[in-house]
């Protein structure tokens, strides 16, 4: 479940969570946060047609500090 980075000790980073809209994101952000993560970076993935504007999903990359 959580991968460790090799760079810095004591930090531990989960999975992207991905999720069909932003809403359900921010519930599963909001219920790790509430755990003790922290919100690293957040971003939306684009249709696979260039001319879409629309985004398939969009995700989030959480961490913990492990002192």
């Amino acid at each position: 479940m959580y991968i460790r980075l090799a760079s810095q000790n004591g930090v531990f980073r989960l999975q992207p969570i991905q999720r069909q809209n932003d809403t359900e994101l921010d519930v599963a952000i909001a219920d790790l946060e509430k755990r003790g993560f922290i919100l690293v970076r957040r971003g939306k993935t684009p249709s696979q047609y260039s001319c879409d504007i629309t985004y398939s999903r969009v995700w989030a990359i959480m961490e913990k500090y492990m002192y």
